[in-house]
């Protein structure tokens, strides 16, 4: 069965299907078992039994969907009849971190057969677009890397990649082979994961193609009609966007798949794929010649070709190897959430990132539930205008799909375009929000600040990569601490560390919908886990600083088991690590960041374990943030954290804290974790409750105090940060000529304990 597929693939390929996927592709095992993408540890989760809270081998949890009942198209499956996606749809779409059933990756169809196949059916649609990921994901850095316009934030790899991946992942979890549900789920699909200019404009194209899918109305279709459908999607790119530029991802996909029109009919598989293969590259080789800005050729002179169309032609590649039989063999992993990035198989690259700049700072996007009555057109025009005759933003992209639009735009106000879109809403919120800084993420790409540790005396383990930028992030000098989430739904631990930021932003807006939203839990990691990553730290022969907050086995067990795990060191070992224990939970970015800097000074260990003191005992305070729905999620988690009989209104912010000021009695370890819930202010606004933090801040600090350092931590919306931040220089709040202010996004750590638009301020006063 394996060896031939007839013209017509499909009565041979249902004989192929059962030999070739494992009974746990489709059918959940009446044991649970879930097995992790290597296929070498099988972990068994019964329902009436909690997995372990840490195992050896860290749990790479994948998104998935679970009890999702996808219908045939005579049945209206989960779209209906007038194309609308059912709202039990939606909110099974945004399901994630459930596990997956997906074991290995099924052949549906065999594309190195292609010669032989005449007719597209969903299988092979699942296929093609599986084929199409695999070389494009492959290629995610080198996506990154050549990003230049219309900024260089680096991120038009990790956007593609994620616009698909949840999608493509999902034609595999439920095949469908009617290629009219298989490719308006994934329309769907791309819609709500869809991010970022170029994952925007891909996930219209896929949209459009859904469309002309649907036109044709066909369970499976000649492999020329087949054509027909990618050359319509091509050709509707330009209503993506009000202004199409010539060079990029929008022109090459149109004019690539219009280049098929001429090489019709099409009776096989091979030869279609083979041509538009040809015909990417072919348009792809024009985008320097063609992306002119200020009349400049940016990508020429950059020495790239665009990012976003040589990410279209990869997936144009990826389905062309697979049907000659070069594509490497796709495995699970590929779809996994928390794993460990891999640099792709590209050599190094040479470009200027500094052809193309933006007014605006932000990367913003939302989906719109539209109401009864609203069309998509009255959206986009109300954008449009705002763009055009206020000047809100540039880079806008519009999607429409079924009763959902999504709008992209390049802006720095956030709020104002999604205060347009709210009235569009049907529901109290939007159904996703997004907001990145370009400006930040390109200088943390390509910016010639760099922290350089390579001659540190010492190395530093602690809340690393939950705490401090993305900038960090890469120093072999900085060891992150294995702390899991653990969801309710599945009991098995996440890694925290290998949470993307992209995935991060899919599950907090998943816990902004009541419908959608689950419980969070933290897991230690146990001595062992701890042991390894204390060793591998040593390996550079430095002494190691490891930071707790607290080593009380009453109040951390991270840090009983560090303590633990240090104990079973080599004598020689021990006498290298040195723990700094601060007493402030989480809030541990100015220790780092003092550690830091003392490391790159070239200093000692035992210098920067004073400086840190200095700040514990003395100088640190903050401000937290919080909506009253999180304070109570706390409360359920944490009670002991909060005073007997503490209560909290409804819809209200709170604010707590400590005085901003310098202490002269040194407050004791076990007392510091019982003021971090100190109330400072309520209020009935976010803005509200930073205009009250910012006066009590100015309030509190003495004549001859400043503030040296201000960081501060969003959940989601990193504008909020520095809106207040530009308050507080507006308010004259004193700070010193040299003080180290900061915003960065928090990590996996915001899903478990925060909410959407949240954020945290720490501060560190000096007397002048």
């Amino acid at each position: 069965d394996r060896k031939q597929v007839p013209q017509h693939h499909k009565t041979k390929v249902k004989k192929v299907l059962k030999h070739s996927i494992s009974p746990m592709t489709f059918e959940e095992r009446k044991d649970g078992a879930a097995e992790d993408g290597e296929g070498d540890l099988m972990v068994t989760a019964r329902r009436d039994r909690r997995l372990s809270r840490a195992s050896v081998k860290f749990f790479q949890v994948e998104t998935s969907m679970r009890n999702l009942s996808i219908g045939s198209a005579s049945d209206g499956g989960l779209v209906d009849s007038e194309g609308k996606v059912r709202d039990e749809y939606i909110l099974q779409r945004q399901s994630v971190n459930r596990p997956t059933k997906l074991k290995k990756i099924p052949l549906l169809c065999d594309l190195t057969t292609s010669g032989q196949i005449t007719h597209v059916d969903g299988w092979v649609f699942a296929m093609l677009l599986v084929s199409g990921f695999a070389k494009m994901s492959s290629k995610t850095n080198e996506l990154n890397t050549i990003n230049v316009f219309p900024i260089a934030d680096g991120d038009t790899g990790a956007n593609m990649k994620v616009c698909l991946k949840l999608p493509v992942r999902n034609l595999l979890l439920k095949p469908n082979d009617n290629i009219m549900t298989a490719s308006r789920e994934m329309a769907a699909d791309v819609l709500l994961n869809g991010q970022g200019n170029s994952g925007t404009i891909l996930s219209h194209f896929f949209v459009e193609l859904a469309e002309a899918v649907r036109e044709v109305n066909k369970s499976d279709m000649s492999v020329d009609e087949f054509t027909s459908c990618l050359i319509k999607a091509g050709v509707a790119m330009d209503s993506s966007v009000p202004n199409p530029v010539q060079g990029t991802l929008l022109s090459v996909s149109r004019d690539a798949l219009l280049g098929l029109e001429k090489q019709r009919p099409f009776a096989t598989l091979d030869v279609l794929l083979k041509a538009m293969h040809k015909s990417c590259q072919i348009e792809l080789a024009k985008t320097p010649d063609q992306l002119i800005v200020d009349g400049v050729k940016v990508l020429e002179k950059a020495g790239v070709v665009d990012s976003g169309a040589q990410g279209f032609a990869y997936l144009a590649e990826g389905m062309y190897l697979a049907s000659i039989g070069e594509l490497p063999n796709v495995e699970p992993r590929l779809f996994h959430t928390a794993t460990l990035t891999t640099s792709d198989d590209s050599p190094p690259i040479s470009v200027d990132h500094t052809v193309c700049d933006s007014k605006y700072r932000y990367c913003t996007e939302a989906v719109v539930m539209l109401k009864e009555g609203v069309t998509p057109n009255v959206v986009f025009d109300s954008v449009q205008k705002a763009a055009s005759q206020e000047g809100i933003g540039d880079s806008s992209v519009f999607v429409k799909g079924f009763d959902m639009v999504k709008i992209h735009m390049h802006t720095n106000d956030p709020d104002q375009l999604f205060d347009i879109l709210q009235p569009f809403n049907r529901d109290p919120i939007l159904k996703k929000e997004k907001v990145e800084d370009m400006l930040d993420m390109r200088e943390s790409m390509h910016g010639d600040e760099t922290l350089d540790l390579a001659d540190a005396k010492f190395t530093i383990m602690g809340l690393c990569s939950y705490v401090l930028p993305k900038s960090t992030y890469d120093l072999d000098e900085l060891h992150t601490l294995p702390i899991f989430a653990v969801p309710s739904t599945t009991q098995e631990p996440i890694d925290m560390r290998f949470v993307s930021d992209e995935d991060v932003c899919v599950l907090l807006n998943q816990q902004r919908h009541k419908d959608t939203a689950i419980r969070y839990t933290t897991a230690a990691p146990n001595p062992m886990q701890l042991k390894i990553e204390i060793l591998a730290a040593l390996t550079k022969g430095k002494p190691l600083l490891v930071f707790l907050f607290s080593a009380d086995k009453r109040i951390s067990a991270t840090g009983r088991n560090t303590m633990v795990a240090i104990d079973m060191l080599e004598d020689e070992q021990k006498k290298l690590v040195k723990v700094f224990v601060h007493g402030w939970t989480f809030y541990e970015q100015p220790f780092l960041t003092e550690a830091i800097k003392f490391a790159e000074g070239g200093k000692s260990i035992d210098e920067a374990i004073e400086a840190c003191k200095e700040i514990g005992d003395h100088c640190f305070s903050f401000s937290n943030f919080m909506t009253s729905s999180s304070v109570r999620k706390l409360m359920a988690w944490r009670p002991g954290m909060f005073p007997e009989g503490f209560t909290v209104e409804d819809n209200s912010f709170i604010a707590f804290g400590l005085p901003v000021t310098t202490r002269d009695v040194v407050m004791p370890l076990a007392e510091r974790v019982g003021k971090l819930m100190t109330v400072q202010n309520k209020a009935m606004s976010m803005v509200d409750l930073q205009d009250a933090e910012i006066a009590r801040v100015k309030d509190n600090l003495k004549p001859d105090e400043k503030l040296s350092k201000v960081i501060v931590q969003t959940i989601g919306r990193i504008d909020i940060g520095h809106k207040f931040l530009q308050k507080m220089k507006d308010a004259n709040v004193p700070m010193m000529d040299d003080v180290e202010l900061s915003v960065c996004n928090a990590g996996i750590f915001s899903v478990v304990v925060s909410a959407w638009g949240e954020m945290s301020a720490v501060y560190v006063v000096k007397k002048v």
